[in-house]
């Protein structure tokens, strides 16, 4: 933006800029900054050396002329300080913040009487019109008008006909290009821009040759010329308004918009570009050569006055429609890729958006209006300019997030070769889309603003980004970046070999399941790396310097070792546990007086799901013995108890058959060896204790046991062998003499209702009763 104009940018933005300048540093007085005077200098020079100029002072004073000149040119010297403090106390004034704004309120103000003033003068040309003041010749303009208007005729119809023509050719196409695909769409999009180029280009060519045509030997008129020039940037600026809008039947849009939104702002976008261009390079161009420039400044005040009117009532007729449609449901689905981007997108941060560009599109207007009525000559250079950078970026930003997010929706897939479990990839990859989409969608908006702020003329971001400091920062963004998304690509393909060696090292091994407890320990360790180390890489190439950072870690560590000795030797206890490889994930094990089923392991501590369903975390500092319950091979331990009165040979052969019945069973392929028979291992109080072990592959003697047990209950039943449970025998003793001890019984007779005999009950006292489980012991009837 050239200097002269920023006065123009700064009263569109009063407050803002008044702000600014009031926190500028002070300027230096005016008359600190003139030159000495000789007389200065002299007084100077002589200060040093006062008898070089008392002699000729005395003689000045001795000459009545001299004199008379020297009181003179005293009294002159001693004005020259006077208006010096007065002009010494206005800039002293406007050194104060108050003073400042008084300045700024001033300069405004000028300036908006000097905008109003010119507005007023260039809209009083078009008086001259109708007041004779105007050299209008209506002859030479009824001569011209003839050519001219059979070139827009022409131009205008071959045009139509043109892109009707070719849009009906490419509907019968359309249909087989949608739901084909990202590429499809731009293949077609690409085929209709291409159209509405050939159209443009057809009827510029016929409206250049009728105009020729009609010159009758005196070549193109400059008005036919202006014509068409104005004709070709407004049929150019169409199309691109058309891609940007919808340019396949209303569809495949760069701007994701309902399509309603769409279709208002590609309407009005269109007319009020038309009003522009024509009015500005073929209206007033054309008035200045016919009339005069006075009316050319004044349709010129008029064309603008109009487009400012037109795209303040756009701005309202598109946020009104952006409401309408968000309450009404969606009328075209959304696709994949543009879904990621509205969930990658913050919600606050999209309704912001939507509630403050209309007053960001009512602010562009007015500094547009302000400076095409004060400055017209920058209006196109610096305003169109300015425009079209900021068109640009927005278009290019939305391209890209656009592209982001169509390129999230890709699943991954890697060759069968490699050892990687591609759907575990894709899923770990696809869970940082959002995370990176909104990091891009932050890198987007800070490189819009910069672009909008650089092409304003409010901040010189093209001369920050060509210096030094600029490009480094860039460049160690840009690899900050790029050490954060290889980071996370290595982290994914790791944790997918990782995740694909463990699923394939599935089996029931011991080698297999500590394989597994490695790799997941390795996962874990490879995470805290790539932290760690990605960090610090990511910190050097932005410029941080780490060197104090690992100077402060490792203080840091030593304190965190003093103060926290119970993790380290929770870690120390777990490395020295998986050395020895006490346990692995999916073993039964007991540890800290818990015992279930292994989860989890870390460096720190062991997870555990009991029989219950608990889940335990145990830290390897509380872990003083490990018990493991599925190392190499288990047994299963059944002991039967039979009654005293049965064979020990039948006991064993019952449960010899019990083991033969379980190998026909689906546990055949866990039993290890044949039954091993420990024998009688005890005599019980009411029963004889046979014992036998069963050796069974790790972790299934629990299962195999309790069908075991099933079996040989079965048995014994089938073999009249009785299982027994608790008794106890009443024995009343003989004496020396072989006589039994009576028993004391007292017989009670109870009479029916009939007055008969109806029963003979049993009954003893109560310090004579015996019970045997709560029952009393009758006696017999003879």
């Amino acid at each position: 933006m050239p200097r002269h104009s920023r006065p123009l940018v700064r009263t569109a933005a009063l407050f803002l800029f008044t702000l600014i300048l009031a926190a500028a540093s002070p300027t230096a007085p005016v008359h600190a900054q003139s030159p000495q005077s000789p007389l200065q200098a002299a007084t100077i020079d002589s200060s040093a050396n006062p008898d070089a100029v008392i002699a000729p002072l005395l003689d000045v004073l001795k000459d009545e002329a001299a004199r008379q000149k020297l009181i003179e040119s005293l009294e002159k010297s001693t004005a020259v300080p006077a208006d010096a403090a007065a002009a010494n106390a206005d800039t002293a004034a406007q050194t104060t913040v108050a003073g400042r704004l008084a300045g700024m309120t001033k300069n405004v103000i000028e300036e908006t009487l000097a905008v109003g003033h010119k507005f007023a003068r260039d809209l009083s040309g078009l008086a001259t019109l109708f007041n004779g003041a105007s050299e209008f010749d209506g002859g030479h303009v009824l001569s011209m008008l003839t050519p001219l208007l059979a070139t827009v005729v022409v131009s205008m119809l071959l045009l139509m006909l043109c892109k009707r023509g070719l849009r009906s050719a490419l509907a019968r196409l359309s249909g087989r290009f949608q739901n084909h695909g990202f590429l499809a769409a731009l293949a077609l999009v690409g085929l209709y821009f291409l159209a509405e180029i050939l159209a443009l280009a057809l009827a510029y060519f016929a409206g250049s040759a009728v105009a020729a045509a009609l010159s009758s030997g005196t070549g193109v008129s400059i008005y036919q010329t202006l014509y068409l020039n104005a004709f070709l940037v407004t049929g150019a600026a169409s199309i691109l308004i058309r891609v940007l809008t919808g340019i396949a039947q209303g569809d495949y849009a760069v701007l994701r918009m309902a399509p309603s939104v769409r279709a208002t702002l590609r309407r009005r976008a269109i007319v009020l570009t038309g009003l522009l261009i024509y009015g500005i390079a073929f209206v007033v161009p054309a008035a200045n050569v016919l009339v005069s420039f006075s009316v050319g400044r004044g349709l010129r005040v008029l064309v603008y006055t109009l487009a400012a009117i037109f795209a303040v009532c756009m701005v309202r007729a598109i946020s009104r429609q952006q409401q309408i449609a968000a309450e009404l449901p969606a009328q075209e689905p959304t696709e994949e890729g543009d879904a990621a981007v509205d969930d990658a997108l913050p919600e606050p941060v999209q309704s912001a958006f939507m509630q403050l560009w209309p007053l960001i599109a009512y602010g562009y207007v007015a500094v547009s209006y302000v400076i095409a009525l004060s400055r017209p000559d920058l209006f196109v250079e610096f305003v169109g300019g300015a425009t079209v950078r900021t068109a640009l970026a927005l278009i290019v930003g939305g391209l890209v997030l656009r592209g982001c997010g169509y390129l999230s929706t890709f699943t991954v897939r890697t060759p069968a070769f490699l050892p990687l479990d591609s759907q575990a990839l894709s899923n770990r990859l696809t869970s940082f889309v959002p995370i990176l989409l909104r990091v891009v969608w932050l890198l987007v908006s800070v490189a819009i603003l910069a672009v909008v702020l650089d092409a304003w003329s409010i901040v010189d971001v093209g001369g920050w980004v060509e210096g030094d400091r600029g490009s480094a920062m860039i460049a160690g963004l840009v690899s900050s970046l790029i050490v954060v998304v290889s980071c996370i690509v290595i982290w994914a393909a790791a944790s997918s070999w990782i995740d694909y060696r463990m699923a394939t090292s599935a089996g029931t091994s011991l080698l297999d399941s500590r394989y597994r407890t490695l790799y997941s320990l390795l996962k874990n360790a490879l995470t805290v790396a790539l932290v760690v180390f990605g960090g610090m890489i990511a910190l050097s190439e932005l410029g941080i310097d780490i060197g104090p950072l690992l100077a402060g870690a490792g203080v840091l560590g030593l304190a965190i070792g003093f103060g926290a000795q119970k993790l380290v030797q929770d870690i120390i206890s777990g490395v020295f546990i998986q050395l020895e490889n006490a346990m692995n994930v999916g073993d039964v094990v007991g540890a800290g007086g818990i015992t279930g089923v292994v989860e989890r392991l870390t460096l720190r501590s062991v997870s555990l799901r009991d029989l219950s369903g608990v889940y335990h975390i145990i830290p390897f500092s509380s872990v003083d013995s490990v018990s493991n319950y599925m190392r190499t091979f288990s047994f299963h331990v059944e002991e039967v108890g039979i009654a005293y009165k049965e064979n020990v040979a039948d006991g064993k052969a019952a449960m010899q058959e019990a083991f033969d019945r379980l190998q026909q069973t689906e546990h055949k392929a866990d039993i290890l060896e044949p039954l091993e028979m420990h024998g009688v291992t005890g005599l019980g109080d009411s029963a004889v204790a046979i014992r036998a072990r069963i050796k069974t592959a790790p972790g299934k003697q629990w299962g195999l046991g309790r069908a075991y047990t099933e079996l040989v209950k079965q048995v014994m039943d089938e073999r009249g062998i009785e299982i027994p449970f608790p008794h106890t025998t009443l024995f009343l003793g003989r004496d020396k003499a072989g006589k039994t001890d009576e028993l004391p019984v007292k017989l009670l007779q109870e009479a029916g209702k009939s007055g008969k005999a109806a029963s003979r009950r049993k009954r003893a006292s109560t310090d004579d009763v015996l019970a045997n489980d709560g029952n009393a012991i009758p006696e017999s009837d003879d």
